[in-house]
């Protein structure tokens, strides 16, 4: 069995894995395993308020899980798969433990060929950063392994950015949370 369908296994049994995308390493959970969800918050000491992103695999699987006004839709046709996490309005699909008491969601398609794989395979998946919260995000699997050790499985794979991705939320204009 490769190492995309043994990630997806262990996510499909609740684990919480890490994962390269474009930018960093993520550590995500799939969105319909709330344990493996709160596990994340727990492993990266992460406050409960601060909302995690979920990365997709199409615009499709997006829209089910976030409502997509004219400009969101446009930004999203034209930068994704890419380094950009839109905020929208979530749709009652996604999960309230992952907006952080908010009732909006961010959402991004990454362009990283393994990662994809692993979304087509799984679905949604609820993630972050791998790193503790207020500590630098890894950009390999040694600096996964040393910030969390505990991680249940680590696909491996190269980052190309080394930069968080850029956060805008599209609910009322266009506000960029994060360059």
């Amino acid at each position: 069995m490769n190492k995309i369908n043994i990630a997806a296994n262990r996510l499909k049994k609740g684990s919480v894995i890490a994962f390269p995308t474009e930018t960093v390493f993520g550590i995500g959970a799939l969105l319909t395993k709330p344990k493996a969800i709160h596990k994340i918050y727990r492993l990266k000491k992460r406050p409960r308020n601060k909302p995690l992103q979920v990365l997709v695999a199409t615009l499709e699987e997006a829209q089910k899980l976030g409502k997509f006004n004219e400009k969101a839709l446009k930004l999203a046709k034209k930068r994704w798969p890419g380094p950009l996490t839109l905020v929208v309005y979530k749709t009652r699909l996604a999960p309230k433990v992952i907006c952080g008491g908010t009732n909006k969601v961010g959402i991004r398609i990454p362009n990283h060929r393994t990662t994809l794989k692993l979304l087509k395979l799984t679905g949604p998946i609820a993630a972050t950063s791998a790193n503790m919260a207020g500590e630098k995000p890894a950009l390999t699997t040694s600096e996964v392994r040393r910030q969390l050790p505990t991680i249940d499985y680590i696909l491996p794979g190269k980052v190309k950015l080394g930069k968080a991705s850029k956060v805008i939320n599209v609910t009322k204009g266009n506000k960029i949370l994060r360059p």
